[in-house]
């Protein structure tokens, strides 16, 4: 029995390793011979995971807790208010932060060695639809760029912020590093997410258009926001427009759209990835369920879009409502608004609530 995983993404790695730790084969079908971890890509993407996701990962062999560094408290700031407006404080991890390339190059080593994992080059319309002749029990599709996906799945519930988010790794002396911040400033949302006690992730999505085009001023507005760091230098920008997009079908026959392919969301929430994994985690169950009843894979299509569509849905549209509602919160000054997150700062059962929608989404 084989899968065919179509993407040379994390998604197609976290999926295939999935895969391979039930004894299914996995061919892997790419149309770029560069891995990630090519020199010339930049190192400055991070990623952060939620409890619910490490557990995840951890649990199938992906990625130990212990190799991702912990971030203890989230503080939220109205612009450069001192006050903090909300405050998320854990006994345990808040969340973990790692670096996308380092995550992926040691998860691409790992699957590589496997011999359940074959990597073939396929850059052409005809042998991407030969893929459907090969009778693969089931086909994913995490890369959007590839003739299945626009002729099965192009239709997308889609909103174009008009934004660009811009990340980077500011270098600075060793500390104690283990609360994350995030601003609402009148320019977009600015996180600081530490990755390490020298280093923290800078996320800027930025909505100012004048601004996306200079590059020195984002540095001199992380420098005016930043109030906890003696910042040694800031490396290269990586930058990415910002949309929504949720997918309207999410399979065709035996064929599967995954990941980013299904659905993208605003970055100020740092769910994009947390969303995959949740969907990851049903289709592990759905599949190891059926190769237990010797069911074929295809059959859990139509269970993973009853279980996951309306929730992905409803979880995309809550982003969307939270960028748009900072956004007229710094555009008009509600003091109504203000009372009401003292209230909620100050209401464990509420704070509680957001945290969960936080690490597990939407639970239906």
């Amino acid at each position: 029995m084989t899968v065919c995983l179509i993407g040379k993404s994390l998604t197609t790695l976290v999926l295939s390793k999935i895969f391979i730790n039930k004894g299914v084969d996995v061919d892997i079908y790419y149309s770029n011979n560069k891995s990630l971890n090519d020199k010339s890509r930049t190192t400055s993407r991070t990623i952060g995971l939620s409890n619910y996701s490490i557990d995840f990962l951890e649990n199938e062999k992906i990625l130990r807790k212990k190799d991702c560094w912990d971030i203890k408290e989230i503080n939220l700031y109205k612009d450069k208010n001192p006050d903090i407006f909300l405050n998320f404080k854990s006994k345990k991890s808040s969340f973990f932060m790692t670096n996308y390339n380092d995550f992926y190059k040691t998860l691409e080593t790992k699957i590589k060695k496997n011999n359940l994992v074959k990597f073939k080059k396929s850059s052409t319309q005809k042998q991407i639809l030969d893929l459907k002749k090969k009778n693969y029990e089931l086909i994913i599709i995490t890369d959007t760029n590839n003739f299945l996906f626009k002729k099965f799945f192009s239709k997308h519930f889609k909103k174009n912020y008009n934004s660009t988010a811009f990340t980077t790794i500011i270098n600075h002396p060793k500390k104690k590093n283990n609360i994350a911040e995030q601003y609402f400033t009148k320019f977009g949302p600015l996180a600081f997410l530490p990755i390490s006690n020298k280093k923290t992730s800078i996320v800027f999505s930025v909505f100012d258009k004048d601004l996306t085009k200079d590059q020195s001023r984002i540095i001199n507005l992380i420098k005016y926001y930043n109030k906890n760091y003696k910042i040694k230098n800031i490396d290269k920008f990586q930058e990415f427009p910002i949309y929504l997009s949720l997918s309207r079908n999410y399979y065709h026959k035996n064929i599967l759209s995954f990941g980013d392919a299904l659905h993208r969301v605003h970055p100020l929430a740092g769910q994009g990835f947390n969303m995959t994994l949740r969907d990851a985690k049903i289709l592990s169950e759905l599949i190891k369920k059926n190769l237990n009843l010797g069911l074929n894979l295809s059959s859990v299509l139509e269970k993973f879009e009853k279980k996951r569509k309306n929730t992905n849905f409803l979880f995309g549209i809550g982003i969307d409502f939270l960028h748009e509602f900072f956004k007229l919160l710094n555009k008009y000054n509600f003091k109504s608004v203000d009372r009401l997150f003292k209230f909620t700062n100050k209401n464990t059962f509420i704070k509680k609530k957001l945290e969960n929608f936080a690490d597990k989404g939407f639970i239906l």
